[in-house]
């Protein structure tokens, strides 16, 4: 800015302070003739006064001019032109307009054009100009031109001066230029344009898309494979055995491990007639099947008719290790509540031996999370960042946030047992494991102060260890692993029971023991097998009740599901339980046979009080199963001995029937108590 221009500022400042309250009172009409008089006014005002008003004078002012006025212009500027502004565009027009501008502009503008056209022309020409040179050129008096040229020169002035430039634009191009871009005519706009764009549109694009898409990113691939799983169950009745059950719904989460293959939970397809598998944000149903089954460790794999339907989806990932103590991971599922996916946050706990509710009997490793986990989440994938972990299997009713997956060695032995095509079941070590931590009890087996070793304390009969293991022997050390005095060992960075190493073993794998037996160090190997004799108290799935029927006496084998229908005592079978669990009985013995129900007729006239008794003997021979009883009640040949006589474990007195009457016995307790057959064996 030369001398003449900071002359001609401060000459238009006084002279605008001087005729404030002349200006203040011809304002008022002249603002609404004005404008209709030239279209090209109405348009550039309807677009600058948005910028000029509220946006660029109260920002550049105190900017621009304190470079020539440091104290009075951010003091004069911010009082006066919010007042006058709206006042003095409109009044140049009305009535000072015919007599003035002719004689100022040709002073002001040879002297601010030079300056600003080589320099800043192209950006501030398009907006500047269409208010001054169209309009005020012909116009506007000498004396108001001092007045209006204060209000035009901020938009000019940050052009004649290179130092304001660099604070004015990043204020008012980035706010202003976003509001005048669709409304300003085609020949200045493109070259604002540029300037502009790259201000506003790459702070909000890039702000946007790289945030959302990721994450759209991520959810889709890492739940696409998660799947509702919808069933339809026929639940048996244990209690009329005949009869075909109950019917009823349920629902769990599956997920994709292989093409057209879901893992979920054991429980979630038991007893199921139909499957139907919803896809991710999908309303079909897809019609599946049980392929493999575990009900031991709660694990099944379920095949869908359809495959095409997932042609598309990626399987999820396994882990190969476990998660450690407070490891941050979440179980995702369609849990009760909503039909849509759930997503529920927790950490590791703890990772300990827990039993399994669905078969009752087994004990396996289990991971507790604090995550959520509700009915409908059984069967879905616990993920820690994209890989795998465990399977949401059980919660604890008895506590808050308390829930329990099934880990990746769980997993891992269901999947290497099935590669065959069938599942072998667990195999068990069959042998009881004693903590050697009294130091009465180290001195008498000459065991030094150290920790270590632990007492076999009962080996089943017929078991996997019978023949290898003795009572009384010390373990010191499993296939390597040093075992210490609570029958522990370290695995993949755990402290885990002994035992474990043959819960990640399948039939026909072999353990290699050293034990100290009689103060000497051996060396045992035992084989491992399947304890069947354990199933007696495991609850039976996907198979209708065995029973027989003969003379309106049901027989039944004595299994959990009995006993629960039936409301029995297992303290009263406690002496055969014990027989057939541990001492080898169930060698010899496929089933313990119980009465569980007499349908009353003539031909069992007060046998009332023979129910709920263990069968021993048919005829003097003793029964070995169900399945032999049948042949012994309903022989082949057909060829009966005049009388049945039935002998219990807890009763002198046998039963005795006659079979000269049995058949229409049978056939009349058959049509009055709607039992189809006389017996169901599989």
């Amino acid at each position: 800015m030369n001398q003449n221009d900071e002359v001609m500022i401060r000459f238009a400042t006084a002279t605008l302070l001087a005729t404030l309250p002349v200006l203040a009172e011809a304002t008022a009409p002249a603002q609404d003739t004005a404008l209709p008089s030239s279209p090209e006014l109405q348009s550039v005002q309807q677009e600058t006064q948005p910028e000029t008003q509220p946006e660029t004078q109260p920002e550049t002012q105190p900017e621009t001019q304190p470079e020539t006025q440091p104290e009075t212009q951010p003091e004069t500027q911010p009082e006066t032109q919010p007042e006058t502004q709206p006042e003095t565009q409109p009044e140049p027009q009305p009535e000072p307009q015919p007599e003035p501008q002719p004689e100022p502009q040709p002073e002001t503008q040879p002297e601010t054009q030079p300056e600003t056209q080589p320099e800043t022309q192209p950006e501030t020409q398009p907006e500047t100009q269409p208010e001054t040179q169209p309009e005020t050129q012909p116009e506007t008096q000498p004396e108001t031109q001092p007045e209006t040229q204060p209000e035009t020169q901020p938009e000019t002035q940050p052009e004649t001066q290179p130092e304001t430039q660099p604070e004015t634009q990043p204020e008012t191009q980035p706010e202003t230029q976003p509001e005048t871009q669709p409304e300003p005519q085609p020949e200045p706009q493109p070259e604002a344009q540029p300037e502009a764009q790259p201000g506003a549109q790459p702070e909000a694009q890039p702000g946007a898309q790289p945030e959302a898409q990721p994450e759209t990113q991520a959810v889709n691939s890492a739940y696409r494979g998660i799947v509702k799983i919808e069933v339809a169950v026929r639940k048996p009745d244990y209690a009329t055995p005949w009869q075909t059950g109950r019917y009823g719904t349920g629902n769990g989460t599956g997920f994709m491990v292989g093409p057209g293959l879901f893992m979920t939970n054991a429980h979630v397809v038991a007893d199921a007639e139909r499957i139907y598998v919803s896809p991710y944000a999908d309303a079909r149903k897809i019609r599946a099947r049980v392929k493999y089954v575990a009900h031991d460790a709660d694990l099944a794999l379920i095949e869908v008719e359809d495959a095409s339907a997932f042609a598309d989806v990626p399987c999820l990932q396994f882990s190969d290790t476990l998660p450690k103590l407070e490891d941050e991971v979440r179980a995702v599922g369609y849990p009760i509540g909503g039909n849509r996916l759930s997503v529920t946050r927790g950490i590791v706990s703890r990772i300990d031996t827990t039993t399994y509710s669905h078969p009752r009997n087994e004990s396996h490793l289990t991971v507790q999370v604090d995550a959520a986990i509700n009915p409908g989440n059984s069967g879905g994938p616990v993920l820690m960042g994209d890989r795998v972990v465990g399977v949401a299997f059980q919660g604890l009713l008895q506590a808050n946030s308390t829930g329990y997956m099934i880990p990746m060695p769980v997993i891992k032995r269901f999947l290497k047992d099935v590669e065959d095509g069938c599942y072998d079941n667990y195999v068990d070590l069959a042998a009881a494991f004693m903590p050697l931590i009294n130091p009465a009890m180290r001195r008498h087996y000459n065991l030094p102060d150290n920790a270590m070793g632990a007492l076999v304390s009962e080996v089943i009969k017929g078991g996997s260890s019978d023949g290898a293991l003795q009572v009384g022997d010390v373990v010191l050390a499993v296939n390597g692993h040093a075992v210490d005095s609570s029958a522990m060992i370290e695995l993949d960075g755990e402290r885990v029971m002994l035992e474990e190493l043959a819960e990640r073993a399948f039939k026909g794998d072999v353990l290699h023991f050293t034990v100290l037996r009689n103060g000497q160090q051996q060396q045992v190997d035992v084989e491992l097998a399947p304890l069947t004799s354990h199933r007696i108290m495991a609850q039976e799935y996907d198979a209708m009740p065995r029973y027989i029927q003969f003379g309106g006496l049901v027989f039944q084998p004595l299994h959990f599901n009995v006993i629960a229908a039936h409301s029995l005592n297992s303290t009263d079978f406690t002496l055969e339980l014990d027989a057939h669990l541990r001492l080898g009985t169930s060698a010899e013995r496929e089933d313990i046979v119980i009465v569980t129900k007499v349908l009353r007729d003539e031909v069992n006239a007060r046998f009332e009080d023979y129910g709920r008794r263990i069968i021993t003997r048919v005829n003097g021979v003793d029964v070995k199963g169900l399945a032999h009883l049948y042949s012994l009640l309903y022989p082949e040949d057909g060829n009966r001995p005049p009388f049945t006589v039935i002998e219990f474990a807890d009763a002198a007195r046998p039963l005795v029937i006659d079979n000269a009457i049995i058949d229409a016995a049978n056939a009349r307790i058959h049509a009055t108590y709607g039992v189809p057959a006389p017996a169901c064996l599989k």
